[in-house]
């Protein structure tokens, strides 16, 4: 079951949108951490380029719903197989901040909740109002198709 939730301050958003998988985490990561097959599948993150290890930048292509596609060069923070990627970025260090996390987090049975959580911190997010919600829009349509690619249903 799809699921979201939406954490607000003055200058921090939190965006936690998530789906269950019937698939342990091995293979969902697999899946996630195929980054040639994202075209095929991903509505909102169709491609995704680079290494993906701690330190390296990553190039991604982003399309929320209802904007133009935006190009983003996000810095990876954190993998830990079959459990989490993070990585992010900033504008002019104090203006924007964010950082974005995938979670596989195991259930009972050997399916998978899938996570997506992405904060946004630092002034310019007073003005980031729309493309956030657009941002959650493209993650929850995102999950689903994520959802669809793992267990094989078109």
């Amino acid at each position: 079951m799809p699921s979201n939730s939406n954490t607000s301050g003055r200058m921090y958003r939190v965006l936690d949108t998530s789906i269950d998988i019937e698939a342990n985490p091995q293979k969902v990561w697999e899946k996630l951490v195929d980054f040639n097959a994202w075209q095929r599948w991903n509505p909102f993150i169709p491609s995704v380029e680079g290494n993906l290890r701690v330190g390296e930048q990553m190039r991604i292509e982003v399309i929320p719903p209802g904007l133009k596609p935006m190009i983003f060069k996000p810095e990876v923070f954190e993998v830990k197989p079959e459990t989490k990627i993070v990585w992010g970025g900033s504008f002019l260090g104090f203006v924007y901040r964010g950082d974005h996390a995938f979670l596989l987090e195991p259930l009972p049975g050997g399916t998978t909740r899938f996570r997506q959580i992405e904060r946004f911190r630092g002034p310019m997010v007073l003005f980031m109002g729309g493309m956030i919600k657009n941002t959650e829009i493209g993650y929850q349509q995102m999950n689903l198709a994520f959802k669809r690619h793992v267990e094989g249903n078109p």
